[in-house]
């Protein structure tokens, strides 16, 4: 199974990541002082916003598959319809790097700007992973994205044990302004896969072999420079609705 080949990506929902990379041994007053800004955006934004901090579990096991590059600790995730637009989204959480910098890398953390793409709908879980993916030299983002919603989102269908299946697919200029806004770093790729679990136990117990895995690594060798891509795994805190 995978999306319809005339499928087009839905861009009636903006989201709006902030991916904090903490200073050393901070990670949880980073996350303390994410959810208090978090609060705060809700407030702002009102009813129709959904607001979401996500924390690095310990002894995550999934950097250990991108060793180059380093993780985040903590991802602060705002979403709502489109309308609501962008300026209010990034308002909600003005001086965000500013006001958080005695935790955080400013440097190494970044901000996501784009459309989800509810491969598999669910309601939040208690774990989400992610999969940062940055598409291989010479490949468009256009292709890239192509391949990805249409071909490669087959693997998502077949991952057992999980509740859902998002693709993030991301603007890299609305990102790298966004960034700039609200005082932090240029980090930014092009997707995030992010799958979506109740528990680690029931997740590497349904991959198995691991037969599946191998497969959609060879298939992402086909678009994603894999090397320069992150994944994490974390606990979600809904702070509202």
């Amino acid at each position: 199974m995978t999306v319809a080949p005339d499928a087009q990506p839905d861009a009636s929902v903006l989201r709006v990541q902030a991916l904090l990379a903490s200073r050393g041994g901070c990670r949880s007053e980073l996350a303390e002082a994410a959810a208090v800004i978090a609060t705060d955006a809700a407030r702002s934004l009102g009813p129709d916003a959904r607001v979401i901090v996500l924390t690095e579990i310990d002894d995550d096991p999934f950097p250990q598959a991108n060793p180059r590059c380093r993780p985040f600790d903590v991802v602060l995730e705002l979403q709502a319809a489109a309308p609501v637009g962008l300026d209010a989204l990034l308002g909600s959480i003005d001086g965000i790097g500013p006001r958080l910098t005695e935790m955080v890398h400013l440097d190494l953390s970044g901000m996501l700007v784009g459309a989800p793409q509810s491969i598999i709908p669910c309601e939040p879980t208690a774990l989400r992973y992610f999969y940062f993916m940055r598409r291989k030299a010479h490949t468009t983002r256009e292709s890239y994205l192509d391949y990805y919603f249409h071909h490669h989102s087959r693997f998502g269908f077949a991952t057992p044990n999980i509740a859902g299946y998002t693709q993030f697919h991301v603007d890299p200029h609305a990102s790298s302004a966004a960034a700039a806004r609200l005082g932090l770093g240029s980090t930014v790729v092009d997707s995030v896969s992010e799958l979506h679990l109740t528990s680690l136990e029931e997740f590497f117990g349904g991959i198995g072999d691991g037969r599946l895995g191998a497969d959609a690594g060879a298939d992402e060798e086909l678009f994603v420079d894999r090397a320069n891509s992150v994944s994490i795994c974390t606990i979600t805190q809904v702070v509202a609705p």
